[in-house]
């Protein structure tokens, strides 16, 4: 007897629970998803992929959980912010156009993972670049404020501005191309006609690396004229 009176003491707290149970499995049935959105807005990213650089990787940011959004009864809508996609921080807009629309924007991340040049090993304040010491790695280019390398041939021959650690993506900033031509230095000035090749000497107004193009005076006739760096103390002259 004890037994079925404790049992009717407790049937009102059994039937409430399973209302509340009930109840709860209505509204999964009839709340949209938050994993169904974020994918959308990953697809969305995916399927635009090509015109981002290097290959992408999409982290998806978490929505609120105290979210809750009608259940659309067609597929989900996504569409690109004001903004376009670019690498970095993103948000993609996701609608439904069902009988009860709503729309929101989500936050994705896009990597852009691209083959970059860093250093192999620490690089000291002046030491001259060469292959051994870089080697290419695929970095994430998205926040990156300067500009990189792709191939370990742009750098080698160059010199280290300042102490480099290893692994540290290098950029022009870092490093320095050796002067092969200095301001006010003796130059031959190479200019070439056909098989014919004139050398004259020449001022340098400029300082030169290997490849740029600087002013140069004709020591003869005084005139000032530009030409390329080709070597140590040479300048060529296009005729």
């Amino acid at each position: 007897m004890r037994q079925f009176i404790d049992t009717l003491h407790a049937w009102p707290w059994l039937l409430c629970l399973l209302i509340l149970a009930t109840t709860a499995g209505a509204g999964n049935d009839t709340t949209e998803s938050h994993q169904r959105i974020r994918e959308a807005a990953r697809a969305h990213v995916l399927a635009r992929a090509d015109q981002l650089p290097g290959q992408i990787e999409v982290k998806i940011a978490r929505l609120d959980p105290r979210l809750r959004l009608r259940r659309c009864e067609r597929p989900l809508e996504t569409y690109d912010s004001p903004n376009g996609l670019r690498p970095g921080r993103n948000v993609v807009g996701v609608r439904c156009t069902g009988q009860h629309p709503w729309k929101l924007y989500v936050t994705v991340d896009i990597a852009t993972l691209q083959p970059v040049v860093v250093a192999a090993r620490p690089l000291a304040r002046g030491q001259q670049v060469s292959a051994a010491d870089l080697r290419i790695e695929q970095r994430d280019t998205a926040r990156l404020h300067q500009a990189f390398y792709t191939q370990t041939r742009d750098l080698i021959g160059q010199r280290a501005r300042r102490q480099i650690a290893a692994g540290r993506i290098l950029h022009p900033g870092l490093l320095e191309r050796r002067r092969l031509v200095r301001r006010g230095g003796t130059v031959q000035i190479v200019v070439q006609r056909g098989p014919l090749q004139v050398r004259v000497q020449g001022k340098a107004l400029q300082n030169g690396a290997l490849g740029d193009r600087i002013r140069v005076r004709n020591q003869a006739s005084g005139r000032e004229i530009t030409g390329e760096v080709i070597a140590a103390g040479t300048v060529q002259v296009a005729h």
